[in-house]
This record gives C-alpha cells, sequence and structure tokens, in this order.
C-alpha cells in the first residue's frame, strides 16, 4: 500500500510500518527492534527536496551587505557527503575577502563608496557560485545513479562510468582536491584600537 509523503508527515504510526515493511528489512535484525520500540510520536517525515542548480547559479545571494551561506545558498542531497564541507568552505572563503578588505582598508570598514562590505561580499558569491553549482548538479547525479534501478545500463552507468571514472578521477578531485585559500593575516592594532566602521 503506497501512502503519499503529505499524509505520511501527520501519521507517526504509517511511518514506522513503512520503515519495518520497506528498509529493515534489508538492515541487520537489531535496527528491527530499534525501529518497534522507538516512541511513535517522535517520528517524523522529511523527504528529500531539490532546488535548481541555475537557482543558485542565476539567483541573488546576497543583497548590500548581507548574504547567505551553507544551506541557504547551496541546499544538496547528502549523495556526496558535502553540505558541512561547503559551509566551511564558504566560512573560509567570506573570511578571505572581509579580512583582505581589512587589509587594503587598514581596518576602515565602510558600507558605502569604494571598498566597502558590499563589495567583499559579492567577490565571495561571485567565487562560490561556480562550486556549488558543480557540487549540487554532482550531488542529484550521484542520487540518481545510485539509486537508478539494477537494470544492465543502470548498472553499467553506475559501476563503470560513474564509480571509475567521475567518482574516482574528475568528480573526485574537484571535490576533494580543492583548495579555497588561507586566510589573512589580520592584525588590527591593540584592542583599545578596534576597526572602525563607517
Amino acid at each position: 500500500m503506497y501512502v503519499s509523503g503529505e499524509n505520511k508527515a501527520g501519521n507517526p504510526e504509517l511511518i514506522q510500518k513503512e520503515v519495518l515493511e520497506k528498509y529493515a528489512k534489508v538492515l541487520p535484525p537489531f535496527y528491527s527492534v530499534i525501529v518497534r520500540r522507538s516512541d511513535a510520536s517522535t517520528l517524523h517525515w522529511a523527504p528529500l527536496m531539490f532546488r535548481h542548480p541555475w537557482n543558485v547559479f542565476f539567483g541573488n545571494l546576497s543583497k548590500g551587505n548581507v548574504t547567505v551561506a551553507g544551506d541557504a545558498m547551496h541546499p544538496m542531497t547528502p549523495d556526496l557527503g558535502q553540505g558541512g564541507c561547503q559551509a566551511l568552505e564558504d566560512a573560509v572563503v567570506l573570511g578571505r575577502h572581509i579580512g583582505n578588505l581589512l587589509i587594503k582598508t587598514k581596518g576602515h570598514i565602510a558600507t558605502t563608496g569604494d571598498n566597502n562590505v558590499a563589495q567583499a561580499i559579492d567577490g565571495y558569491v561571485k567565487e562560490r557560485k561556480w562550486r556549488v553549482t558543480g557540487l549540487v548538479i554532482g550531488s542529484y547525479l550521484s542520487g540518481w545513479v545510485q539509486d537508478g534501478g539494477s537494470n544492465w545500463w543502470m548498472r553499467f552507468l553506475r559501476d563503470v562510468i560513474f564509480y571509475r571514472f567521475l567518482v574516482g578521477g574528475v568528480l573526485g578531485n574537484k571535490v576533494t582536491g580543492y583548495d579555497c585559500g588561507k586566510l589573512p593575516d589580520v592584525s588590527l592594532g591593540e584592542m583599545d584600537n578596534p576597526c572602525k566602521i563607517d
């Protein structure tokens, strides 16, 4: 019996039943025991959602002195395990752009005119768009290939092309071999002389 995700979301007993019928049978027996003993009121159904990568690439990811980072910038399926990693890269790249602004302006941060925070944030967004758009696409394709079935052409696509060529080579190097740069050494002087914000 198929029950839509919306109906399951409000019915913990249906969630528990589906997990036991569809998923627990392929796991070691103690997982079934855990599911059966779980307090049904604590179960929640939240399907994975997909955001189109062109919304990440062409969308507005900053406005003035405000920007987004992490999942707000680049939500992706968990298939590459890169969500948290990309949030850390965001922090380094944003910190580098703002740190370089602080060095360039000797700690004098302007909110308008040349050398302002909005320009540093814009640099961060431009630098991150290409990388995270590619990872959103790669993560989606990874999930699609892994869950795509067991017919001969999907097995060939998954086992030969995806795992050997893409993950083992091109995609693997792009994901794990990326260098997001170093944070600049920003020294603003003594603590009684903090940076000035206009």
